[in-house]
């Protein structure tokens, strides 16, 4: 009989969380505290289940992540809050029972992009330089894949050096690959000559992506950008001025100072040498970690 457990939840989440599961009356399945399940519910949203999820599960433990965001690097997804029919489809497909169309709930990615996220994380750029001393970055190129995509009036390709291939569409708000953001970060920093820009018609667009079978949301796009923009530097604030986060934001895996960095910049407004001195990330790291919260609307310059 398969087991679940329940990570990250505050008490009364996790009452409501195991009397919905109760009152499912999935007899293949029962509850399970961690050491014993086989698979783990986790509140991505809270500060708790990020802090479970970063440091990893057992081998054999299926992952199950409950998010607002669009998307997680958990093998399942579930929309939160929390509903009856998307854990009962999870649940049923994780037991191998009969398919359930809960649109809520995301099948796990292929197992070659799981590695191939997994191998991102271990192989630096190696163009990117870490600054130790930042100044507020010169302003950037028209040129870069942020000033592109911000003038964009249509669906487009971008291929630039050893770079991955990007497929960009606006109006879908998406695009494609997106399993490693890391392998991307140099877009962030790079003028893009004329030539690496193909514009695509929209079914041209619509098939690119759908041939990259795991289209992203675009503003992790923006976000990653935002993040490579600067090369350790702030981009358009003093570096005597103040950050903090409004919300709990998505953790990236690849890039695991930022869980540090985000706990410190929720508590107080605070300048980028003292988030850096609490957070024990690097002026730099915390720079471009401003610089990516401040782009998608995470975060506030006080």
């Amino acid at each position: 009989m398969p087991r679940l457990s329940f990570s990250g939840f505050d008490r009364a989440d996790e009452a409501k969380a195991r009397a919905l599961f109760e009152g499912l009356h999935l007899g293949d399945w029962a509850l399970s505290d961690e050491a014993g399940a086989d698979a783990v519910l986790i509140d991505l949203d809270s500060m708790y289940g990020q802090m479970a999820w970063m440091k990893g599960f057992d081998a054999g433990k299926v992952a199950i992540g409950l998010t607002q965001a669009l998307r997680a690097d958990t093998a399942y997804r579930i929309d939160a809050p929390l509903e009856a029919e998307a854990l009962r489809a999870v649940l049923l497909a994780i037991a191998g029972g009969p398919p359930a169309s809960a649109p809520a709930v995301e099948t796990p990615m292929p197992e070659a992009a799981v590695v191939v996220a997994s191998a991102a994380v271990s192989a630096p750029s190696p163009t990117r330089t870490t600054l130790e001393a930042p100044a507020v970055a010169a302003p950037a190129s028209a040129n870069r894949l942020a000033a592109r995509l911000a003038r964009a009036t249509g669906p487009f390709a971008v291929q630039f050096g050893g770079l991955p291939r990007l497929v960009v569409d606006p109006a879908s708000q998406q695009f494609a690959p997106g399993k490693s953001l890391k392998a991307l970060i140099d877009y962030g920093h790079a003028d893009l000559p004329a030539e690496s820009i193909e514009t695509l018609d929209g079914d041209a667009a619509t098939a690119a992506l759908r041939a990259a079978g795991d289209p992203q949301p675009l503003s992790r796009l923006t976000w990653l950008l935002a993040l490579g923009g600067g090369a350790g530097r702030l981009l358009d604030h003093a570096p005597g001025t103040r950050f903090q986060l409004g919300k709990w934001p998505q953790a990236e895996r690849e890039f695991p100072k930022h869980f540090r960095i985000a706990t410190v910049m929720l508590k107080a407004p605070a300048t980028l040498t003292e988030i850096a001195s609490a957070s024990g990330a690097s002026e730099a790291e915390v720079a471009d970690y401003i610089n990516a919260a401040l782009a998608v609307g995470h975060a506030n310059a006080a």
